[in-house]
C-alpha cells in the first residue's frame, strides 16, 4: 500500500494523477488532510478502494465530482459548510462521520458499512440521503435537515442493525423506512414528507416513536404500509388523519389486519 501526503491526495482529486484515474491503487494517508476553501470541478468519478484515510476534513469547499469509497477505513471524516455532489461508502469502517452545515449536501449513500458515530446536521438542502441495508450503526443523529429541499429530495433508511437513531426536523419529498431494526431505538420527530413508505417494518422487538410526522403540503400526503406489523402506540392519535391517502398491503396495526393494495 502506498503512503501519500496531502499534496499526493490533492493530485488525485484534481485529476492530475493519471495512473489513479486509469487503474486506481490502494493508499494510506500518512497525515491528516484538510481541504479548505477549494473547488474541485473535475468531471471524473473517483473510486477509492482498499484505502486508509485516518483523518479527512473538507470544509467550505465545492466538490462537484463523484467520490466513492469501497473497503476503506476512516478514523474521522468531516464534510462541512460545503457544496457536494455525490459521495458513497460501501463496506467501509468509519469511526466518526460528520456531515454538517452544507449548503447543498447532494447525495450521500452508506451501504454495508460499520459506523460508530454518524452526525448528519443542519444540511439545508440535499438530494438523497441513503442509509441502506447491511449497515452496522451505533449512534446516529440526523437533525435539522432539508429546510430548502425541492420536490425531488429523498431519504431512505434501512439500517437493519443499529443501537440508536434519532431523526428530528427533517423535510424531504419521500421518506422510506425499510426496517425498524431489532432491539433498537428509533425516534422520529417533526418530520415533513409528502410520501411516507414503511416497508418490512415490525415494531414488536424495538422501541419506535413517531411524533409530529406530517405531509409537507395539505391534500398531497401519501402514507403506505407494505409487509409491516406495527403497534398503534408507535404513532400519535392524529397520525393517520394528517395524510390525504393511506394505503396498506400485507400489513397490520396491532392485531387488526388492514387489507388493500
Amino acid at each position: 500500500m502506498r503512503a501519500l501526503n496531502q499534496a499526493d491526495f490533492l493530485k488525485i482529486i484534481e485529476g492530475r494523477d493519471y495512473e489513479f484515474l486509469i487503474n486506481g491503487y490502494p493508499f494510506e494517508l500518512k497525515v491528516s488532510v484538510c481541504l479548505s476553501n477549494q473547488q474541485f470541478h473535475s468531471q471524473h468519478d473517483y473510486h477509492f478502494k482498499n484505502c486508509r484515510l485516518p483523518k479527512l476534513i473538507v470544509t467550505e469547499t465545492d466538490v462537484f465530482s463523484r467520490w466513492s469509497f469501497e473497503n476503506c477505513h476512516f478514523d474521522e471524516l468531516v464534510i462541512e459548510s460545503s457544496n457536494v455532489t455525490n459521495i458513497e461508502f460501501e463496506n467501509c469502517i468509519i469511526d466518526s462521520l460528520m456531515y454538517r452545515f452544507n449548503q447543498n449536501a447532494g447525495a450521500l449513500k452508506i451501504n454495508a458499512c460499520k459506523v460508530n458515530h454518524l452526525e448528519y446536521l443542519s444540511n439545508s438542502k440535499f438530494d438523497l440521503l441513503h442509509i441502506g441495508c447491511n449497515n452496522l450503526l451505533d449512534k446516529v443523529n440526523i437533525l435539522n435537515n432539508g429546510s430548502e429541499n425541492t420536490d425531488e429530495s429523498e431519504f431512505y433508511l434501512c439500517p437493519e442493525k443499529f443501537n440508536a437513531i434519532r431523526i428530528e426536523k427533517l423535510t424531504a419529498s419521500k421518506l422510506e423506512i425499510g426496517t425498524f431494526g431489532e432491539y433498537s431505538n428509533l425516534f422520529l420527530n417533526e418530520i415533513r414528507t409528502d410520501h411516507l413508505l414503511l416497508r418490512n417494518c415490525n415494531s414488536k422487538s424495538s422501541k419506535v416513536v413517531f411524533k409530529k410526522v406530517r405531509p409537507k403540503s395539505q391534500n398531497r400526503g401519501v402514507l403506505q404500509f407494505m409487509d409491516s406489523t406495527i403497534g398503534a402506540s408507535v404513532f400519535e392519535n392524529d397520525f393517520f388523519k394528517s395524510f390525504f391517502s393511506v394505503e396498506y398491503k400485507n400489513s397490520s396495526i396491532d392485531n387488526f389486519v388492514l387489507k388493500g393494495t
